[in-house]
């Protein structure tokens, strides 16, 4: 018990770092452990998002324990790329013994981690930026390479992802779920507009929606799996099947979606957990069970992230100097390259 314990504080403060750094220095661009402004801004994305992870996996084993059964620690995962983590796994030692018990623990994590995400994006929207124009920090006039000279990852996936026209750059596009919309338009007037740049508080109250959401779907062993098996035992499998199935289908919108159904499919987790249909759900489950649905529509976004092709010449660079490019250079810089062939 207590290598576990270590174990889930190691992996906890790993994630962290490995949260700070990816924020730092793939979303903002620079070093901070040595910038003072990335590094401010990093430690707010990562103490927001990791906050809100462990309010997540923690609700989940406290509501656990009070109904009579067991979880595992959380064990948090690093991944050095996209928001710095994976989330955390956990791990039941014991089933639970009726449905109210399954359902108010599959809830209790979604519903704890959704109110720190909304608390995070509260926080964080007043230092909303809206800018007209995206903005970019590059050196110019940027080296081009030849396609012969490009990695080998670039050059292995060049068929599979998405064509551009000539002159533009692909730009990801974070859409605003419901709750963030409606805060927006409570505390900044109207909702962060498509190329706002958020601050990083927000952000991670973004990516808590994100996780939210996912964590809602009803499947299998998802937390959404857990209330909808909880709420229709005799259904749940049928509705594992039928969520699994839009899932795939909603890899058109984002493959993110067709991306967690195969990986539910592959570690066995799209089955339900069984669970005895007596006694009935009490009264308070089924409330529960109302709000998380609610949480899930304040959550939920079909395509969360989009990548649109954004023309050079309309772009904001600045110069790692601070320096902003004259628009005009731009896009006689853009028009000669097209005419070499470049872009």
């Amino acid at each position: 018990e207590v290598s576990a314990k270590a174990r889930s504080i190691g992996l906890f403060f790993a994630t962290l770092i490995c949260v700070y750094w990816v924020f730092g220095s793939q979303w903002m661009g620079g070093n901070p452990f040595a910038d003072p402004v990335v590094a401010w801004g990093s430690a707010k994305f990562a103490g927001g998002l990791m906050a809100i992870l462990l309010a997540h996996e923690m609700a989940h084993y406290v509501v656990a324990r009070m109904h009579g059964f067991r979880l595992s620690l959380p064990y948090f995962i690093p991944f050095p790329a996209a928001f710095g983590t994976f989330g955390a796994i956990i791990r039941l030692k014991s089933l639970p013994r009726s449905r109210t018990a399954l359902l108010e623990m599959g809830a209790a994590g979604p519903l704890a981690g959704f109110v720190l995400a909304v608390l995070a994006i509260a926080l964080g929207l007043p230092g909303t930026l809206e800018i007209a124009a995206p903005e970019v920090i590059m050196p110019w006039p940027p080296e081009l390479h030849a396609p012969a000279e490009a990695g080998w990852l670039s050059r292995t996936l060049a068929p599979i992802l998405p064509a551009f026209e000539p002159g533009t750059v692909p730009l990801m596009i974070l859409a605003n779920p419901p709750i963030m919309d409606w805060m927006g338009s409570w505390i900044l007037g109207a909702p962060p507009g498509r190329y706002a740049s958020l601050d990083p508080l927000a952000t991670a109250g973004w990516v808590g929606c994100l996780l939210t959401a996912i964590n809602l779907v009803p499947i299998g062993q998802l937390d959404g799996g857990h209330v909808t098996g909880a709420l229709w035992p005799a259904w749940a499998a049928r509705l594992s099947r039928g969520f699994l199935g839009l899932a795939l289908l909603g890899g058109i919108l984002w493959t993110g979606w067709a991306f967690w159904a195969v990986l539910l499919v592959v570690m066995g987790a799209h089955q339900s957990l069984p669970v005895p249909e007596n006694p009935p759900l009490s009264p308070r489950a089924r409330w529960v069970a109302f709000a998380t649905g609610l949480a899930f529509i304040c959550c939920f976004m079909p395509a969360p992230i989009e990548i649109e092709d954004f023309p050079v010449q309309d772009l904001r660079i600045i110069t790692p100097e601070g320096d902003l490019v004259p628009a005009a250079e731009v896009e006689a810089w853009v028009q000669e390259q097209l005419a070499d062939g470049a872009l």
